[in-house]
Order: structure tokens, then sequence, then C-alpha cells
């Protein structure tokens, strides 16, 4: 008897500024999925042909995504059927419809169909928050990381 196995390729695409938050996330679900793990100030080449999957996720930076990524993932070169999902951190995580838009309108403009979202708290220092000290010390702490892997497997299992 024959097997035909069919395996999805994955891809994680990231910037992870000041505190490390985003690369947590990328590495939990990463690992969750066994999906290349790509720091976008590594890659400049916006080829992503060879997955059938693709994870962009920065922190939350004036409202949005890094522009170096919402850039890489505007100019980003898919296969047909690629499926995408888009993550983050922030100080104010249940604002992810918000920082998530720009993104978002940039990849459905491209007509690549968007699997899900994800915004994990992250500890946060910017303006105000520093002045006070941050928010959400210790975030992304175990609870939130094992979130971000169950979000990437239930992802990846409907793309099978």
């Amino acid at each position: 008897m024959m097997y035909l196995v069919i395996t999805m390729r994955a891809a994680i695409v990231y910037e992870s500024l000041h505190h490390g938050n985003t690369k947590e996330v990328a590495e939990a679900m990463a690992s969750a999925i066994g999906a290349d793990l790509v720091r976008l100030r590594d890659r400049r080449k916006a080829d992503l042909q060879d997955y059938d999957l693709v994870g962009f996720g920065s922190g939350i930076y004036g409202s949005k995504h890094h522009r170096d990524l919402i850039a890489f993932a505007t100019r980003s070169r898919f296969r047909n059927g690629t499926r995408v999902f888009i993550f983050s951190t922030a100080g104010l995580s249940f604002l992810s419809g918000l920082w998530h838009r720009a993104l978002r309108d940039e990849l459905s403009k491209r007509g690549v169909a968007i699997a899900g979202e994800l915004c994990l708290p992250g500890y946060d220092t910017y303006a105000i928050f520093g002045l006070l000290g941050g928010i959400n010390r210790g975030r992304p702490g175990d609870e939130d990381l094992e979130r971000a892997a169950r979000f990437a497997r239930s992802i990846a299992e409907a793309d099978t």
C-alpha cells in the first residue's frame, strides 16, 4: 500500500524591537508548526512563493505594525492559494482591530486569503507608558506563548 504525504511549508516573518516580545511569540508559533522563522531585518528578498502559509507580525508602532513589515508584505510574491495570518504584540492588545488594519488592508488588496489574526499583550514602555514604568510587565508570559502556539496550530491544521 502506498501513502501520499503532503507537507505544508510555512514561514513566519517578524520584526521585534525594544523588548523582544514579538520574537518570543514568533518562536513559539514557528516551533508549534515547524515553520521557517524569518527576522525581517535579515531578509529583504520578498519571495515567499515556496510557502503555503505565511505569518506576518511585529510589535505595534504608531498604531500599526512596523512600517518595514508592511512594506515587505506589500511587495512579497506568493504562490496561488497561499494563506497568511497576522499577529502582533501591543500594550493595548484589545485594540488589535485598529492596529492590524494597515497590514490587513495591504494584504487584502493583493487578494491574499487572511486565515486569522492574533494580538497578544506585550511589555510596553513607549511614550506615556514609559513614564509610568511600562505596562504588561512580564508579558508575553507562558500562557500567552501557549495561546500563540495553539493559534498557529489551528491555522496550520485548517490548511491541511
